[in-house]
């Protein structure tokens, strides 16, 4: 109690402060709801010390304004009087506009700016009570919220603003047949837990709770430090301009914060110049598992297609050497193949997107790549990266009589290379128009199937060049099929081609060929009959945060988080939306969606390896036996283990001292036993797993 009596923080606090510290504990206990995907304990301490500092920032600036206004038109009672008033005002604006899917921006924000308001005036209303109590301790408790971040954060927040979820939306989870009070079971032990209902992983991502909290405290505390520095060199700026001009630095305020703001633009500009520079480098990086060029003619890079392998990107390069042989081929398939034709246009192969787009069909052109029955266009991810399983399995259903083409436009992470989805685009365009040219001067009976595969932000590129074209884009450019997965939630011919329908329900095939599935299970529950017309899929899983990820989760109720009970599978359950938290959580979420397991197939995320051979087979109209698919199946995963044990073994060997090698081939002898299943391996298991499942290049 001595200890606790010297403890002076109440009364040093304003009521605004306390405020803010109220809103932030709510905030803080809603971080810890499941959302997409698990995630790990550091993940879980920028989110909750993001969302901690955002609220309380809220709290205390919007509390502040609103004890303003009511000292102004009635003192201490105006305030008291003005903060029920607004909580009021703010239920019943959040009745009448309830949220809809489909709405428009203006009643989203308008629904955001009535709950915000309720947030600060009702933490106002508790921080004028907590001035009542007269006991420091109690105030202590009180003030910092300990209770509602450990406990009853969630219920607190839920019974003080669930206005926001709505009437009918209370209703359905009461009365929702299948969940009553197993739901709320289920809904407190996913918070409790932080693992959603029906997640599958490659990796198990868990959070420690107490390391949680830490890591949050010190985020937290690390904004509030830079907030204190922008602070300090705002009221510098101030003094110089008031010795520059005259006056005081209050009365140069407004200038003094602009030249901050400037100021910090300018520091995070250079700073994310670096950080593009070198992570460019890294995509530009040769490995020593691609660093010899391949041999074969039909492919880009080899000696003779006159393209230096040097020039290449590292996702290029890998590519390029993982390309299949006729025997290897033959011996999964057990017939006949060919050598599967391979050319790419790297970022570094011309300085234009005309000059890239040239580079390719030059190649196309080289390699006699129209000559070849099929003819698949791979629209890569930002990196570069072109999907092997998806390739591969290209070439062996085609017995390897086929070519695959694929231009660079970034060689960076997708989520750093949003910018240059119009660069891609166009150069997807530019390539299309060329072989269109090539294809009317074929005769009709000897044109290639020709069809477009995108992932990711390649999907985004490549679905673009329909934007405004609606079911007549993809037959615009003669196209038999197409098979996209992951399309970012950005893309707006997926928009457009999703319309007004529901993703609580099951979508129908349509419109035309085209086959928007919201995950996985409504493609597969399809009846055969109706997936035989498709030709035209957008894939993704429940769960993967990329189709979900965009800027309006910031201030907009997305759709996916829906009424209770009529969310899409994949969804979180019970999670309430709560700006800024849910944003960071799906951002977080998009971080964590890939981390395979090499050689090991599994659904989920932003992982597709296990339905693509499948489905490419059934949307591209590729034809093999039961027995042929189930030795493909097995090879795909043989060659994924063994070229991923090649690169990490070839990278361990170079390892400069003898210790540190030594170390470094520990833990690639770990990590090659956990892959396979083992308890360990020895250097020559690992040696004969890359000898078997990987080719001389």
């Amino acid at each position: 109690m001595p200890l606790l009596s010297r403890l002076r923080v109440p009364r040093d606090l304003d009521p605004s402060s306390r405020a803010g510290l109220m809103l932030a504990a709510v905030s803080v206990g809603l971080s810890y709801q499941p959302n997409l995907l698990t995630r790990k304990s550091v993940d879980q301490g920028i989110i909750t010390g993001v969302s901690g500092l955002a609220a309380y920032t809220w709290g205390t600036s919007a509390h502040s304004a609103l004890s303003a206004l009511g000292t102004r038109v009635g003192g201490r009672r105006g305030q008291v009087a003005g903060d029920a008033l607004v909580v009021l005002g703010s239920v019943a604006a959040n009745r009448l506009l309830a949220w809809r899917e489909h709405e428009p921006a203006w009643r989203s924000w308008a629904r955001l700016g009535a709950g915000a308001m309720a947030a600060a005036a009702a933490t106002g209303m508790a921080s004028r009570v907590i001035e009542e109590i007269p006991s420091t301790p109690m105030r202590i408790a009180a003030t910092t919220g300990s209770v509602a971040a450990l406990g009853g954060g969630v219920y607190g927040m839920t019974r003080l603003f669930g206005q926001q979820i709505g009437a009918a939306e209370l209703e359905s989870f009461r009365s929702s047949r299948d969940d009553g009070l197993g739901g709320v079971v289920r809904a407190i032990k996913e918070i409790a837990t932080g693992e959603p209902e029906d997640l599958n992983q490659d990796q198990d991502l868990t959070v420690n709770p107490m390391v949680a909290t830490g890591i949050g405290i010190a985020v937290t505390g690390t904004l509030l430090s830079l907030a204190a520095v922008e602070s300090r060199v705002t009221r510098l700026w101030g003094r110089g301009v008031a010795s520059l001009f005259g006056g005081t630095p209050e009365d140069h305020a407004t200038v003094a914060r602009g030249l901050t703001a400037v100021a910090t633009v300018v520091a995070g500009g250079l700073a994310l110049k670096f950080v593009d520079r070198e992570l460019g480098n890294a995509g530009e990086g040769m490995e020593l598992a691609h660093a010899t060029p391949p041999d074969i003619p039909e492919i880009t890079g080899s000696p003779a297609s006159g393209r230096s392998w040097s020039d290449q990107s590292r996702e290029g390069r890998r590519w390029l050497s993982m390309v299949l042989r006729p025997d290897t081929i033959s011996a999964v398939m057990g017939e006949p193949a060919q050598q599967p034709i391979r050319v790419y246009a790297s970022l570094q192969s011309a300085t234009t997107n005309e000059g890239r787009a040239q580079v390719l069909l030059d190649e196309i052109d080289r390699t006699h790549a129209l000559e070849r029955p099929y003819v698949a266009l791979w629209s890569p991810t930002g990196s570069g990266y072109v999907n092997y399983v998806g390739c591969e399995t290209f070439e062996y259903l085609t017995r390897g009589d086929c070519a695959s083409v694929a231009i660079q436009y970034s060689v960076l992470p997708s989520s750093l290379s949003l910018t240059d989805v119009k660069r891609g685009t166009d150069q997807t365009r530019m390539v299309f128009a060329g072989i269109a040219q090539r294809l009317a001067a074929m005769p009709p009976e000897k044109r290639p199937r020709v069809f477009l595969f995108g992932e990711s932000l390649g999907s985004q590129v490549s679905e673009e060049m329909f934007e405004g074209m609606g079911v007549f884009g993809p037959e615009s450019l003669g196209l038999e099929a197409a098979l996209w997965i992951g399309t970012p939630e950005a893309t707006k011919w997926r928009q457009q081609i999703w319309g007004d329908r529901s993703i609580a329900e099951a979508p129908g095939v349509g419109p035309g060929d085209i086959y928007l599935p919201r995950w996985v299970g409504d493609w597969t529950a399809l009846p055969a009959e109706e997936r035989a017309r498709v030709r035209y899929l957008l894939l993704q899983n429940g769960d993967d945060p990329i189709p979900k990820f965009w800027v309006q989760v910031l201030y907009k109720r997305p759709a996916w988080l829906g009424p209770w009970g009529k969310r899409p599978p994949g969804s979180p359950r019970h999670t309430i939306w709560w700006p800024v938290t849910t944003f960071f959580a799906t951002f977080i979420d998009m971080l964590n969606a890939l981390s395979p397991t090499p050689g090991v197939f599994v659904e989920g995320g932003h992982d597709y390896r296990l339905e693509l051979p499948q489905t490419l087979r059934e949307v591209w109209r590729l034809e093999c036996s039961e027995e042929q698919m189930a030795g493909m199946q097995q090879a795909l995963r043989r060659r994924e283990l063994g070229w991923e044990a090649k690169r990490r073994w070839m990278e361990a060997e170079a390892v400069v001292g003898p210790e540190a090698r030594a170390e470094k081939e520990h833990k690639v002898l770990d990590d090659v036993a956990t892959w396979i299943g083992a308890t360990s391996v020895t250097p020559e298991d690992v040696q004969k797993i890359i000898d078997t499942d990987c080719q001389p290049t």
